[in-house]
């Protein structure tokens, strides 16, 4: 089993995997809500990168928002407008494989029109939408095994990249890192591991990371 398992990891890849990453710089996308009919109007009207932002941003550390609101729409709910059960139906909107952000756009417009609250908040909602600053990281991978390894070292914005935004905005039809082990290696059972991770529900981006690796060592080496 042992020497199957090197095998596998040490076996060459068709195609080398290369690491990329980008940056999210923030711009105000010249929209702002006080109530909830307000804010429906603003999810409607922005462009998809401001519903990735204010849904999947928070998962880096230079975004902060408390472990149980796991998006910025959520925490304004619940401070500004001071309603946690709608907040925490806003806090559990899904975005796993295969839902994009128009999925989640349309999931956040249902909830927030059948659950109605009233009242104006002191501070607003500021829709930020952003321009992605994609950069090549240097890393390749050309076994499983070198794969592996930068997935536990490389920086959180090559992860979020290649796991989340390319699929979420609709670029790819699955994360980056699943397709590649199907396509080179044909491990399907993985690939669809690594698919059922909701990165949502993730505001610790160390806590992603651990848990793509759980995910591959529980299938590589059970």
């Amino acid at each position: 089993m042992q020497k199957e398992i090197k095998e596998l990891l040490d076996k060459p890849a068709r195609t080398p995997f290369h690491f990329k990453a980008a940056y999210y710089p923030p711009k105000y996308a010249g929209i702002k809500a006080y109530t909830v009919d307000e804010l429906i109007e603003g999810i409607k009207k922005v462009d998809g990168l401001s519903i990735f932002y204010h849904i999947f941003h928070p998962l880096f550390s230079s975004h902060v928002v408390p472990e149980d609101m796991h998006n910025d729409f959520a925490l304004w709910i619940r401070d500004e407008l001071h309603n946690l059960e709608l907040a925490q139906l806003i806090s559990d909107v899904e975005g796993k494989e295969p839902r994009t952000v128009e999925d989640v756009r349309a999931d956040l417009i249902k909830i927030l029109s059948e659950n109605k609250v009233s009242g104006r908040a002191t501070k607003p909602f500021y829709f930020i939408s952003c321009t992605p600053v994609v950069y090549d990281t240097n890393k390749v991978a050309r076994t499983l095994g070198e794969f592996i390894d930068t997935i536990a070292t490389i920086s959180v914005r090559s992860i979020a990249y290649h796991f989340i935004f390319k699929r979420v905005m609709g670029y790819t039809s699955k994360n980056d890192f699943s397709l590649w082990i199907e396509e080179n290696y044909g491990l399907n059972e993985l690939s669809e591991a690594l698919s059922s991770i909701d990165p949502q529900t993730y505001t610790d981006e160390e806590r992603l990371r651990e848990d793509l690796l759980r995910k591959i060592e529980e299938v590589i080496f059970k």
